[in-house]
This record gives structure tokens, sequence and C-alpha cells, in this order.
């Protein structure tokens, strides 16, 4: 299976769908996922991830998201098992040109199949969760932006998204550096606002990480009215420790 679906002018299309969604299945099944990355699973797939990122820049062909999903499915399944640095020299997955590829996935997504947006920012979590070097791949190619113009699109988005944001964060102050000053403290203080639990959460999450790093985004929260924002969420039993705990963060560092 894994040979039929090298990329290359011998792939069959139709061929690499069926086995795709197979695959797929396998590594739900959890058989033996170890088995599939040492035959070099996760290398195929990082590889047909890269073919189809050029493919959608050059054909109209709608059909490629038909064999788009299995395959971000498939990886972003495996690399919960492993982690992106242990097995990078083996198949680069940690090359900063996998993360170019997932935008150029997402683009093609928005356009032709929304839908399937969530498949591509789960991936992008799965790669850059325990990887400073693709966190830094995201910051180098200027994708945090585009990343942030998502957040519009519904909440299941928008949360996926402020979680790829907190990956970034969470690798410390270098990173948080990176993220700052720019559109994410506006951003994030529309998040605050919504009605939505787990995005607001998300959120607060993102910004206290933020705030621990970069405490100059602390002072700038207070300045653009950040406390009232957190306000409306103080009684929400879900949210009431965070949004104490931010608030703390803000006032006192």
């Amino acid at each position: 299976m894994l040979q039929l679906m090298q990329p290359g002018p011998k792939l069959n299309p139709g061929v690499a769908v069926e086995f795709a969604w197979c695959l797929h299945y396998i590594i739900c099944s959890q058989v033996n996922n170890a088995l599939l990355i040492t035959h070099g699973a996760l290398s195929t797939l990082g590889l047909l991830l890269l073919d189809l990122a050029e493919l959608v820049q050059r054909t109209e062909d709608a059909g490629l998201e038909l064999l788009a999903c299995p395959v971000i499915r498939c990886l972003s399944n495996l690399l919960t098992e492993v982690a992106v640095e242990d097995v990078g020299g083996q198949m680069q997955l940690s090359d900063e040109r996998v993360v170019a590829a997932i935008f150029i996935l997402l683009e093609f997504f928005l356009q032709k199949q929304p839908s399937l947006l969530p498949e591509g920012l789960w991936l992008l979590n799965n790669l850059t969760a325990n990887s400073p070097t693709l966190c830094t791949s995201l910051l180098s190619l200027d994708l945090i932006e585009p990343l942030l113009q998502l957040l519009s699109l519904s909440n299941v988005v928008s949360v996926l998204v402020l979680t790829v944001l907190c990956n970034v964060a969470e690798k410390g102050p270098a990173y948080c550096q990176r993220l700052w000053p720019g559109p994410l403290l506006p951003c994030l203080l529309n998040t605050v606002a919504l009605s939505d639990t787990e995005v607001v959460g998300q959120s607060l999450e993102l910004l206290q990480l933020l705030f621990l790093y970069q405490p100059e985004a602390a002072q700038a929260f207070l300045q653009q009215s950040g406390l009232q924002a957190l306000e409306r969420h103080r009684e929400e039993v879900q949210l009431q420790d965070r949004v104490h705990a931010l608030r703390q963060t803000a006032l006192h560092g």
C-alpha cells in the first residue's frame, strides 16, 4: 500500500485515495502503528502532502481534496504517537516546507471545501505541539497573520487556531517576543468577548502564556479595556478560575 502511495508520475490518484482511507482505518484501529512508522508511513505521507500542495497550485482539479483528507488524517493520527523531532531526520517532517504545504492546502480548502479546514489545522497542531523547529517555521514564514485571519470562520476553527498559537507561545520568551507586537492582541480581545466557552478558554490560555513571557502584552491588555472583556466571564463555572488567574497575572505579573 505504501509503495503504491509514493508520489510521482506513476501515482494513480484513484488508487491512492482508496489506499489512503484503508491506511487511515488501520491507523485508527491501533493495531501496530509503530510498525507502520518503521516501514516509512510518515515519510510516504509527508512526501504525498508536499506533492498535493504542488498540485493544487497548478491545477483546477476539485477532486484533490478527496486524497488530501485521508492523507492529513493519517499524518495527524500517527503524530499523536511520535514527536516530530524524534523522526524528523528520517522523513523530514520537521522541514519548513511541510508547514508551507499545509498553508497552501488550507487556502485550497478555504476556496473549495471549507469543511476540511479543521483537518489541516489539527495536523498543524500535532506538528507544532512538540516541535520548536516548526514553531520557528511558522514565525519565519510570516504565517501568524494568515492563521489569525481564520479566526472568524467558526468556533471549531477558532479553537484549533488558538491551540496552534498556544503551541508557539509555550516555547518561551523568544517565541512570544516574535508574536508581539502585531495583530494578535486585538484578535484575542475579540475572541475573549465571544460566548463560546471553548474559544474563550483557549484565548485565556494564550493570553496567560503571552503575559508570562511578554509582560508588555499585559500592559497593552489593560490599556485596551481587557479587564472589562474578562468581566462577562467571571461567573461562568468553566472559565472563572482561568479568568481570575489571568486577571492576577495582568495586574500583578
